[in-house]
């Protein structure tokens, strides 16, 4: 019986920085994905809003520049 050939791999095309902040309520960490605004979050568990702080984007633009948009992280056994 012949085998299938799996197709070749997809290299990843961008990428996004988590941060995870804990609901000042209910301490349930949140994560909130690359905040660079001021914003209120609702928490899923307790359903209370709160403000969050954001991040830096420059600091995000360098995370983006230094890994190529994730391409840098790839394993090496793909490369």
């Amino acid at each position: 019986m012949p085998t299938k050939r799996l197709p070749d791999p997809v290299y990843p095309s961008g990428m996004e920085i988590a941060f995870y902040y804990a609901c000042p309520n209910c301490r349930k960490v949140i994560r909130v994905m690359s905040p660079t605004k001021a914003v209120l979050v609702t928490c899923p568990q307790c359903h209370q809003q709160f403000p969050i702080v954001p991040v830096d984007e420059a600091d995000l633009n360098f995370f983006h520049i230094m890994t190529a948009d994730g391409r840098a992280a790839m394993s090496g056994d793909y490369l």
